[in-house]
C-alpha cells in the first residue's frame, strides 16, 4: 500500500510539473535550433530514415517511475512533443547528415533506425534521465539485405524532475546518439572498406 501511494503521489506531481505555464495550456517541446548539434559525421549515408515502435507513434512525452512502478509507462498531462519522437529524431539526424562533407557521404546507402524507447526514466523522485534505444541498420539504396546492424542505447541526466528537464535531457541524448552513429559508421568504413564500395553500386 505504501508503494502504491508513493507512486500515485509522484505521478500526480509529475503531471502537474508538466503544466507550464500555469494557465493550463499545453506546452510543446522540440530540440531547439541546436538539436542537431555535435560533430559532422566523417562517413555518412546518403539518407536517414527513422521509424518508431507503435507506443511511440504520437507526440506524448513519456516517463517511467522506475523506482516505484517500473512496468508502467506514463505521459505528462500538459506537456508534449511538437511532433512524434521519430520525426524529431529524423529531422535532427538529417541536419547532421547535411553538415557532412559531400566526399564523406556513402552514396546511396540508407541508414535506417527503429526507435524502441524514448522516455524520461526516474530512478527516484528527484533524479531522472532521458533514455533512447534504437536498432540501426545500413542498407543499399536499392534495397536488399542490410550490410550491417547494431543496437544503440544512450542516456543523459535531466537537470530538473519535470517535463522541461526531460526535454533538455532528450535533446542531449539525441546529440549523443548522433555522435555514436557517426563513430559506428566511421568504424565500418575503416574495418570494412568494402561496405562503402557496395553503397556506391
Amino acid at each position: 500500500m505504501k508503494t502504491w501511494l508513493l507512486a500515485l503521489c509522484a505521478g500526480t506531481l509529475l503531471a502537474a510539473c508538466g503544466a507550464n505555464p500555469p494557465t493550463g495550456d499545453t506546452v510543446n517541446y522540440d530540440f531547439g535550433s541546436s538539436g542537431a548539434g555535435g560533430t559532422a559525421w566523417p562517413v555518412s549515408p546518403g539518407a536517414v530514415e527513422v521509424q518508431a515502435a507503435s507506443w511511440l507513434a504520437g507526440p506524448a512525452m513519456h516517463y517511467r517511475l522506475a523506482y516505484a512502478e517500473p512496468l508502467r509507462r506514463q505521459s505528462y498531462a500538459a506537456s508534449r512533443w511538437a511532433a512524434a519522437p521519430a520525426e524529431l529524431l529524423e529531422s535532427a539526424l538529417r541536419r547532421r547528415l547535411a553538415a557532412a562533407e559531400p566526399s564523406a557521404r556513402g552514396a546511396g546507402c540508407r541508414l535506417q533506425l527503429v526507435l524502441d524507447e524514448f522516455e524520461q526514466r526516474f530512478d527516484d523522485a528527484k533524479s531522472s534521465q532521458a533514455v533512447i534505444e534504437v536498432r540501426a541498420q545500413l542498407v543499399p539504396a536499392r534495397g536488399g539485405d542490410p550490410l550491417m546492424r547494431r543496437g544503440l542505447r544512450v542516456a543523459r541526466p535531466a537537470s530538473t524532475a519535470d517535463a522541461r528537464g526531460g526535454a533538455v535531457a532528450a535533446r542531449d541524448a539525441v546529440q549523443a546518439l548522433g555522435d555514436d552513429l557517426g563513430r559506428w559508421l566511421a568504424d565500418l568504413a575503416r574495418e570494412n572498406p568494402g561496405i562503402l564500395d557496395r553503397c556506391r553500386t
